[in-house]
């Protein structure tokens, strides 16, 4: 296995629908978005960077895995909107303010996720937002899982979350306090996406049928695959 926290899956068809789907996720944030100076911690494939970038924006890179860093660089190499760190989320020290941070998918891999939000808040310019998403622990693919005897619980860590090193999960109660906990006024927090199967079973599924899922997530939002949370200084 790779370093943790987002470099491992079991193959790279898997890899392509958790791409696909995430992608999902991310546009249902757009709008949320402020620039121009934006703090991307997290990076994996450009998804939010790359929108920034065609905003006209500035983007600042916080990485810790080593292939992420690589491919980063490569993609980005002699742009100068663009600012990557190598470096652990947890020691990252800024050097000048941000309009919108964006914890893709990060909380649940920190030693101490209320601290750590705590110093995002820090962060932020007057007015800026930060922008957290994270798996639901409550999600239908979850529970499934559970009635089928692969887990004794949905909120149980699995052997997934057990290789990409997980440390904890959320759903939305657990995750609105955390926020509240770290002096955020939380603006919008949602669950985006229905995820019926595992990624594997779905990673030969069309485009248009994620997307009817994406609708179906907003009926069912206590059973969608992903949160996010759109977040303010108070």
């Amino acid at each position: 296995m790779a370093d943790v926290g987002g470099e491992y899956y079991y193959s790279e068809q898997q890899r392509g629908i958790d791409r696909r789907t995430k992608n999902l996720v991310v546009r249902r944030c757009l709008p949320f978005l402020k620039g121009p100076a934006i703090l991307d911690l997290g990076w994996v494939d450009g998804v939010w960077t790359d929108r920034a970038l065609d905003l006209g924006w500035t983007s600042d890179i916080v990485e810790g895995a080593q292939r992420h860093i690589d491919e980063a660089r490569k993609a980005y190499a002699g742009d100068a909107r663009v600012t990557i760190y190598h470096a652990d989320f947890e020691s990252f020290q800024p050097s000048r303010g941000y309009d919108t941070i964006i914890a893709g998918d990060i909380l649940r891999y920190v030693q101490q996720p209320r601290a750590f939000l705590a110093r995002l808040r820090m962060w932020l310019n007057p007015g800026g937002r930060l922008i957290v998403t994270v798996p639901n622990m409550r999600s239908l693919h979850r529970r499934i899982g559970t009635l089928m005897g692969l887990e004794s619980h949905p909120t149980e860590d699995n052997q997934r979350d057990a290789q990409v090193g997980n440390l904890r999960g959320y759903d939305r109660y657990q995750l609105r306090n955390e926020l509240l906990s770290a002096a955020f006024h939380v603006v919008e927090l949602r669950g985006c996406f229905l995820k019926p199967l595992s990624s594997a079973q779905m990673a030969d599924w069309s485009d248009e049928l994620l997307v009817a899922l994406l609708d179906v997530g907003d009926e069912l939002e206590d059973y969608a695959w992903f949160l996010y949370a759109v977040c303010e200084r108070k």
